[in-house]
């Protein structure tokens, strides 16, 4: 076997790891967002939960409790709450407003929050499971976050890649998704390699 084949070969390998790699990683993101607490707004009287054997409630309408994602979620799917609005960072405005300063300032690396995709992710999954007793609103936001997403994740990309190669990660952090973390880490790792190696 040539050498060009058995580089092909390894290259291919590598592509695989890493591929297998990041689904494995942001599966995690997914699953620890789904036990990650916020809060949400009771839209109507529920009954008492068993929530990992704690009793919580019965609630009240308009009376708020913080809650696993995973209780919310088939809380908002029953039309029983709403996620509160300081903790909703996944709702269509929340998203506009990232995409508009995304536009308006492609270089500056704004604030998202950690699970900010990990969010996303569900609430697209529930809103197209939804879709067979869905208003006309709903696949408008359906189609409005479809063509945003793509959008802010190419923009981030350039510049989770940007600050890897700065070098500045460390003060860039707080102000990246978990997803985005772990890119700019890994990133920064081969970079840092690949450097030291070229210049040997």
């Amino acid at each position: 076997m040539s050498l060009s084949h058995w580089n092909a070969v390894a290259c291919s390998a590598t592509i695989m790891k890493v591929q297998s790699e990041s689904a494995e990683v942001i599966d995690r993101f997914r699953m620890l967002f789904m036990n990650d607490s916020r809060t949400c707004t009771f839209k109507e009287q529920a009954p008492e939960l068993i929530i990992g054997g704690r009793k919580l409630g019965p609630f009240q309408s308009g009376e708020q409790a913080n809650l696993p994602n995973w209780v919310i979620e088939q809380l908002v799917i029953h039309g029983l709450a709403h996620i509160a609005p300081e903790d909703a960072y996944e709702s269509l405005r929340r998203l506009l407003n990232l995409h508009r300063e995304e536009e308006k300032q492609p270089h500056k690396l704004q604030t998202f929050h950690p699970f900010l995709y990990a969010a996303l992710n569900r609430k697209m999954l529930r809103l197209q499971e939804d879709r067979t007793s869905m208003d006309p609103r709903r696949y408008e936001e359906i189609e409005r976050m479809q063509r945003m997403i793509p959008f802010l994740v190419e923009t981030r990309l350039s510049k989770i890649i940007r600050v890897a190669k700065s070098g500045a990660y460390q003060e860039k952090r707080k102000q990246m998704t978990n997803e985005e973390r772990w890119l700019c880490e890994e990133i920064a790792e081969l970079l840092s390699v690949w450097r030291a190696k070229v210049m040997e």
